[in-house]
């Protein structure tokens, strides 16, 4: 099994390359206006932007007004119940868990999460952005969003130092020893594998908002990547939601900093009764 799975290998790579020529296809006339060859290159401007953009993002709840602050409490609400059942979710896993689901895991789901095929899939995209310009943009973001949502993950892992399953025998979800824990163990919480598979899913989503299929299928990815964590026996269920919400965090803001808000606004001259006249408007989404 493992062998054909390892057959399949340079299929995959074809696969993200195809992917990514889907990506760069002419898109609805409302995204048209993102079409600046040139704007956007790996350059020190966009380095810098890792700097500006993280003070952003540490500021970014001073400005959640109620609908965000209520999805962040809906989360907690989650995470809450979650960990009250940690235990339970894991070993449900675990007797689950067999051989071939080993292989899915191993080879088709977890190497999203480490970016073995996330960044060249980025990285294809960004090539792909010849005449759209929309296409670096959205793939340099989304390697932004890479690297600064698993920072942000290895500095919470190293402040919590919660034990992971593997850690203890038998596993307990209730071992944390808090960041006065000068080691390079107990690194559970949050997942960092979720984290950044979420955190290039949202900008995927939020970058091609007419391609509705993008953002169900990144996300759909994202989330076998946080279920394969608790299937390999890595992270507990709270550990899987951490890492989920740190990276669609980052991975919204970055994209509400870095992507073009005036995508939707069109200003036109018109003509009324022989008086000229300028026509805004401003689509929704």
């Amino acid at each position: 099994m493992i062998s054909r799975i390892q057959q399949l290998f340079p299929n995959l790579v074809k696969t993200m390359l195809v992917i990514a020529t889907i990506f760069s296809l002419p898109a609805a006339s409302k995204s048209q206006n993102d079409s600046f060859p040139g704007k956007h290159s790996f350059n020190k401007k966009y380095l810098i932007s890792y700097w500006q953009d993280s003070k952003k993002i540490a500021v970014e709840p001073i400005h959640w007004k109620v609908k965000q602050w209520s999805i962040f409490g809906g989360v907690v609400g989650i995470s809450v119940v979650s960990y009250v059942y940690d235990k339970e979710i894991y070993d449900f896993f675990q007797k689950n868990r067999t051989e071939t689901t080993e292989t899915i895991s191993k080879y088709a789901i977890e190497p999203w999460g480490s970016g073995l095929y996330s960044i060249p899939l980025l990285a294809g995209i960004y090539l792909s952005g010849i005449k759209d310009d929309r296409h670096r943009n959205v793939a340099l973001t989304g390697l932004k969003a890479y690297i600064l949502s698993g920072g942000a993950a290895m500095v919470s892992k190293y402040l919590f130092h919660r034990h992971r399953p593997e850690d203890d025998e038998p596993p307990n979800p209730y071992l944390w020893e808090g960041p006065f824990e000068f080691t390079t163990d107990y690194t559970s919480f949050p997942s960092a594998h979720t984290a950044t598979a979420f955190a290039i899913a949202s900008v995927l989503a939020c970058g091609y908002r007419d391609k509705t299929w993008v953002g169900l299928a990144s996300y759909s990815v994202a989330t076998l990547v946080g279920l394969s964590r608790i299937h390999d026996g890595k992270h507990w269920a709270t550990d899987v939601i951490g890492g989920a919400a740190l990276g669609t965090f980052i991975g919204t803001t970055l994209s509400k900093i870095n992507f073009d808000k005036t995508r939707n606004l069109t200003i036109a001259p018109i003509s009324i009764n022989g008086t000229w006249a300028v026509n805004v408007v401003y689509a929704l989404e």
